[in-house]
């Protein structure tokens, strides 16, 4: 089974690509010209999007490359103006978080965000690319959730590399502070090592790639704060994200 499993692999990522190439180049181009109401767009291709990564990712179970598991889903079903978080262990968490969560936005890394795969989805999606200043970044984010938009940040800032050493950055946490914005925890289990970083796309022949995602109650930023009313919120941010880390990482 090795050698079919890398053939349909093979097929099955390019696939991605040339969907995130056409949903950029032509679908969300399209709807741009005929939708010019800004909101109406973004809740239309954030729709759209949702609906062709499940497609995609339904396609994977029944090829049989990936096993997928999310539980939790009733908990975020009226979510808005909320942070989610959550260990990086691999390339597609963020298509499987976009995949169910509503009014989803993401922090993402510049070049993604400019990668002719990606730029019209992450335009019309009104994805924020975290190469700005930090400042910029906090000011977009805060607007974003405030009008009712679910922000979808990876607080590792790149993909984990050692589970036992999971290192969150405070960032997601200085932006929670901003406005008292709940933050809602997610646990992803993935074994697998294929999409992992530093490990070749190949590395699927070992086995099918599972996933089972977990989300947590939510996180009340506002009472966590209150315990610590005699700190700034510089140090107030970091508490939180290492609470929130050790959280995540004690259910890993």
């Amino acid at each position: 089974m090795g050698p079919v499993r890398v053939f349909f692999a093979a097929i099955f990522f390019s696939v991605f690509g040339l969907g995130a190439l056409f949903l950029s180049q032509i679908v969300f181009r399209l709807l741009s010209v005929f939708i010019k109401d800004e909101n109406r767009l973004t809740d239309l291709s954030r729709r759209i999007t949702a609906s062709s990564f499940k497609l995609y990712l339904f396609s994977g179970v029944v090829c049989r490359i990936f096993r997928i598991r999310i539980e939790g889903t009733d908990k975020i079903a009226n979510d808005r103006g909320t942070i989610f978080i959550a260990n990086h262990p691999s390339l597609l968490d963020i298509v499987l978080f976009i995949s169910v969560v509503p009014h989803a936005t993401c922090l993402m890394k510049e070049a993604i965000i400019h990668n002719p795969f990606m730029k019209g989805i992450a335009k019309c999606n009104r994805y924020i690319a975290n190469s700005e200043e930090t400042e910029k970044i906090v000011e977009k984010c805060r607007t974003s959730l405030l009008n009712g938009d679910n922000l979808i940040i990876f607080p590792e800032g790149t993909r984990t590399l050692d589970e036992n050493k999971l290192k969150f950055t405070h960032g997601f946490s200085s932006i929670a502070l901003t406005e008292n914005f709940k933050i809602r925890p997610a646990v992803i289990k993935f074994h697998g090592d294929c999409v992992r970083k530093n490990t070749p796309w190949y590395t699927i022949f070992t086995g099918i790639l599972e996933y089972r995602i977990t989300f947590l109650d939510s996180f009340d930023t506002k009472e966590f704060r209150e315990q610590y009313a005699d700190k700034e919120d510089s140090a107030v941010s970091r508490l939180m994200a290492k609470h929130l880390q050790n959280l995540i990482k004690t259910r890993i």
